[in-house]
């Protein structure tokens, strides 16, 4: 079965963040260079014309996490509702804007899965078998190539501005369009509660 390459597609309030298309057109560049499968999910509530909009590009599948749980935004429910999801599907690789947001949530997520997570890539490298991502060190003095040694799903985050999205290709078909619930535990409720109270 091939590898497969998810992009968490970001949105606020019913609309797509446009660094999310800079990470989908990184996600396009990986998927033709390591032959992997290229799929996005879209995070939160009545979300499926976002979805829909995101499967017009090319790639393979576009999922819809949905759910009243991620309905105000908290870091504890998005990272339990993307851990399911990531834990079921499996992916190599898992892709994501490098916004406030994703800053927000990505360690608990990366955390709770075991893993460890490469941040704030300006761009990547493919040698052989292994995949390198530059990352910008001292204030940006320096730019180091960073590898993974644990065990997939590896999580990298693109800085803004890393890749253009206006490149992002489109496709002449759809992707295919996935819905996927969750369930979310209880710490998270009490979260939620504590958030919005």
């Amino acid at each position: 079965m091939p590898e497969t390459i998810i992009v968490i597609v970001e949105q606020r309030e019913g609309k797509l963040n446009r660094v999310s298309w800079e990470t989908l057109t990184a996600g396009q560049a990986l998927a033709t260079e390591t032959g992997w499968t290229l799929e996005a999910a879209v995070a939160g509530t009545g979300i499926a014309e976002l979805a829909n909009e995101v499967a017009g590009k090319k790639l393979a599948k576009v999922y819809a996490i949905e759910s009243p749980k991620l309905d105000p935004y908290t870091p504890d429910a998005y990272a339990a509702g993307l851990k399911q999801f990531i834990a079921s599907k499996q992916p190599r690789l898992v892709l994501m804007p490098h916004t406030y947001q994703v800053r927000d949530f990505v360690p608990k997520l990366a955390t709770a899965m075991e893993r460890t997570a490469i941040s704030d890539c300006i761009g990547y490298k493919k040698e052989g078998d292994k995949l390198l991502f530059t990352r910008q060190m001292f204030q940006g003095k320096l730019a180091a190539d960073v590898t993974f040694t644990c065990d997939a799903p590896w999580f990298v985050t693109f800085q803004n501005g890393a890749f253009r999205g206006d490149k992002v290709e489109s496709a002449p078909a759809a992707a295919v369009f996935k819905h996927f619930g969750f369930t979310v535990e209880a710490v998270v409720e009490a979260a939620k509660r504590v958030t919005t109270a």
